[in-house]
């Protein structure tokens, strides 16, 4: 199951907390794979599955089994085009759902596309039902929190730094987030937050190895062929770097094995638990607030 996830990646209070602030944290038990994967249990429309919780899906997904059980999933008119990191073009018919219920948050008209394709859970869970607020990914006690002004102002006074994000927002359906990074001290990449990519994932576009002196013909490497589109593929260069940081060397990581990929669309792509064991993603203010 972990190994088709990373090939993927992709009580009710009667208060609708898309426009409400919360009158107290919101806490959502997760189950981490040994992979590091969030796993998180929703309701859409009141029927319950498991589903990723991933800072990198960009939007809400379904499975088509999924959604065949679902009742009351509205088909828009609308479609999305995206890409995969490596490049293939994915389009998708955007569905409404009336309520996304996640332990004790409901929220209602969440937006999800809808992909007939093998995954051993029910779908993927974006940032997109979050963009209004601040939630918390706390690893050491696999809990998701949704914060309320007090519980904010208890980390931001506990917090040992805050990095500052960059939010790419598409009309509401599609939300990333990705900040500045250092390699080796010397080369500066903005870089995707992919929760969904699991523990010790560090992805950069080939381009650079020429800023780094690396010799591709001296690594080992392999071409690929793409899970969803067969015919298209993309060639992985594996290294060593000695040194990754974020641009304020408040978090780093040392001697860490690293992909390069040919057709890479971003800079690059890295989980997050580099980070820290804490991490409250708040996209309002553009930051996230740290404990390590």
């Amino acid at each position: 199951m972990n190994r088709l996830i990373t090939i993927f990646l992709f009580l009710i209070t009667g208060l609708s907390f898309s426009q409400n602030k919360l009158n107290k944290q919101i806490s959502i038990p997760f189950t981490l794979t040994n992979n590091g994967h969030i796993i998180i249990l929703c309701e859409v429309n009141g029927v319950q599955g498991n589903f990723v919780f991933d800072t990198g899906a960009g939007m809400n997904l379904l499975t088509k089994k999924f959604a065949d059980k679902v009742v009351d999933l509205e088909k828009t008119s609308h479609f999305t085009t995206g890409h995969r990191a490596t490049g293939e073009e994915i389009q998708s018919d955007l569905w409404n759902s009336k309520t996304l219920k996640i332990a004790d948050f409901t929220i209602h008209k969440q937006v999800f596309a809808v992909y007939d394709f093998e995954f051993p859970l029910d779908g993927l869970i974006s940032l997109v039902p979050f963009k209004d607020k601040q939630i918390t990914i706390d690893f050491e006690n696999k809990m998701l929190n949704i914060e309320s002004d007090k519980s904010l102002d208890d980390l931001i006074k506990n917090k040992d730094f805050e990095m500052p994000i960059l939010i790419k927002n598409n009309k509401d359906i599609t939300i990333d987030i990705a900040t500045y990074i250092m390699i080796d001290d010397k080369l500066t990449l903005l870089v995707n937050l992919d929760s969904g990519a699991g523990f010790g994932v560090y992805r950069f576009n080939s381009r650079y190895m020429t800023n780094l002196k690396i010799d591709p013909t001296q690594l080992k490497s392999e071409y690929k062929n793409s899970y969803f589109k067969p015919k298209e593929g993309n060639t992985f260069y594996y290294t060593l770097l000695s040194k990754i940081s974020d641009e304020n060397n408040n978090a780093k990581i040392l001697d860490s094995k690293v992909t390069f990929i040919d057709g890479l669309i971003y800079e690059g792509i890295m989980g997050i638990d580099w980070i820290g064991k804490k991490i409250t993603i708040d996209i309002p203010n553009k930051r996230l607030i740290v404990k390590k």
